[in-house]
């Protein structure tokens, strides 16, 4: 039997997209290409060549593209049956065109909505397949619906230190983050917010780490909360990689994404949606003294990172 030649092209997703490539690693059947785009880094070899990089660029000739496009395509052997691509946007229309050469089936996964990234739209006619979690630009762009996925559902059992867990990047959510962080503390929750960003900030109930934090780290603190919260940006209604922390680890979970309420797993025991500018301390305690709903297995199985893979790459 042939084996399916899979490529996966992809920038820095905090560890998520490794589960589809093990996922698709373990069938014997399918030969995997991993390519981190920002793993390919493009160093200039002396000042001179940096100064003429930036005169060349006016004209439209970026030696580091250039570079980047032929690392990409060096690491493609041969003809594949799948390309997957997150963030094509990033990409020049010659590496696009190029790439929907080399294979059968291009398929994008548009992680944020076309109103954030309008030049997904531009690039959109390069793709066989374009997939999205945001209903609004399923409907008018006739993208394919999917979700993003549960990558664990394994969780040690530790002793709990705090109500609420938070991880967040700095970003355009950051106001709306101190405010909530600060009203809750002010309740009485004891709370774990942390806030990833490249240098030092100081907000009084944000833990500020110049880091990403692992997965494994985020697990463990998951695992010492009884709720998560997800504050979602304002322009994204898709459901965040939290909603699915919490589904697969069985964790409560506070959000402000009131779409979450459409889905099967929607459970009030489980899932508590906020309008933060309007927070209410005694719901939220109750809330966090209701006990966990277990959800039917046939429903968390639709929601696996097997049944997203199985569903993106045709398995």
């Amino acid at each position: 039997m042939t084996s399916k030649k899979i490529t996966l092209i992809y920038p820095f997703a905090y560890g998520y997209i490794d589960f589809v490539v093990k996922e698709l690693q373990s069938n014997p059947d399918i030969q995997v290409t991993d390519i981190k785009t920002d793993t390919i880094k493009y160093t200039y070899p002396n000042i001179f060549v940096k100064i003429w990089n930036g005169v060349t660029k006016l004209f439209g000739n970026n030696i580091k593209k250039k570079y980047f496009n032929k690392q990409v395509l060096k690491q493609i052997k041969e003809k594949q049956d799948v390309i997957f691509v997150i963030r094509p946007d990033l990409m020049e229309a010659s590496l696009l065109k190029e790439l929907k050469q080399n294979t059968e089936t291009f398929i994008a996964y548009f992680y944020d909505s076309c109103k954030k990234y309008p030049r997904q739209l531009e690039i959109a006619h390069f793709f066989n397949e374009i997939y999205s979690y945001e209903k609004e630009d399923i409907e008018k762009h006739h993208f394919i619906e999917t979700s993003n996925f549960i990558y664990d559902e394994q969780i040690e059992h530790e002793e709990t230190k705090y109500d609420i867990f938070n991880v967040s990047s700095y970003d355009s959510r950051i106001d709306e983050i101190n405010k909530v962080s600060t009203e809750l503390f002010n309740a009485g929750f004891k709370i774990h917010f942390v806030l990833f960003w490249f240098e030092k900030l100081v907000y009084p109930h944000l833990i500020s780490t110049t880091e990403y934090l692992s997965l494994k780290e985020t697990k463990k603190l998951i695992s010492q909360s009884k709720a998560m919260i997800d504050i979602q940006r304002t322009d994204q209604k898709g459901l965040s990689f939290r909603t699915f922390e919490s589904l697969g680890y069985r964790k409560k979970l506070i959000t402000t994404n009131n779409q979450v309420k459409n889905y099967d797993f929607y459970h009030p025991n489980n899932i508590l949606v906020i309008d933060s500018n309007h927070l209410d301390p005694s719901e939220i305690k109750k809330f966090l003294d209701l006990e966990y709903v277990e959800i039917a297995q046939d429903i968390i199985k639709k929601y696996t990172v097997k049944s997203f893979t199985k569903k993106i790459f045709k398995l």
